[in-house]
C-alpha cells in the first residue's frame, strides 16, 4: 500500500482559507445586519473576538497533519496565507455587495464618519481642521470606489492577520512542544 503524499503548505492554506473565507462572509453579513439588529451586532463582535481561536484550530490541525513537526515560521506563514486566501473570498462577496446590492452603502458610511469627525471637531481645533479637509475632499469629488474599499479591506486583513498569526503560531507551537 502506497503512502499518500503530504499536502503542501500552500495547498493546506488554500483549503483552510476557504473555511476562514466562509467565516469572514458570515461575519460580514452580520456586520451589515448589525445596522438593523443588536443581536447581529453582538454575533459579529463575537465572531471577531473568536477569530484567533479559529486560526489556532486551523494551525493545530495542520500541526497534527504534519506529524507534530511544524516550526514557528511555517505556522506563521500558514497563518499569513490563510488570511490572504480567506480575504480574497471575503473580498469577492464584499465587492458584489458594495457594487451591486447596496451601492449607496460606502457613500453613506463616509458621510456618517464625516459627521462624527465634525462633532469631534468641536472639542479640538486639530480635529476640526481634519474634518474640514476631509469634507472639502469629498465635496471636490474624492470618493471611494467599491474595488478600492475591498482592496483596502483585503490588505488590512492580511496585515493584521499576519500580526495575529505571530501570536497564534507561538501558542500552537508551545502546545505542540507540551504534547510531545
Amino acid at each position: 500500500m502506497s503512502e499518500q503524499p503530504k499536502k503542501t503548505l500552500t495547498l493546506c492554506a488554500m483549503q483552510y482559507g476557504v473555511y476562514l473565507g466562509l467565516y469572514f462572509i458570515v461575519e460580514f453579513a452580520l456586520v451589515i445586519g448589525s445596522i438593523h439588529s443588536n443581536a447581529a451586532n453582538f454575533m459579529s463582535t463575537a465572531l471577531l473576538v473568536a477569530t484567533p481561536a479559529m486560526i489556532y484550530l486551523l494551525m493545530r490541525h495542520y500541526v497534527r497533519q504534519e506529524g507534530n513537526s511544524s516550526r514557528f515560521v511555517v505556522l506563521w506563514l500558514l497563518g499569513i496565507y490563510i488570511f490572504f486566501f480567506a480575504s480574497l473570498i471575503g473580498g469577492l462577496v464584499q465587492y458584489i455587495y458594495f457594487q451591486y446590492i447596496d451601492p449607496d452603502w460606502i457613500p453613506s458610511f463616509v458621510e456618517q464618519q464625516l459627521q462624527v469627525l465634525e462633532a469631534m471637531g468641536a472639542q479640538s481645533p486639530e480635529m476640526a481642521d481634519f474634518a474640514d479637509t476631509a469634507r472639502a475632499a469629498i465635496d471636490n469629488g474624492a470618493s471611494f470606489e467599491p474595488i478600492d474599499v475591498v482592496f483596502m479591506m483585503i490588505w488590512s486583513n492580511v496585515f493584521f492577520g499576519s500580526l495575529l498569526s505571530i501570536v497564534v503560531a507561538l501558542f500552537a507551537r508551545m502546545n505542540n512542544r507540551k504534547n510531545n
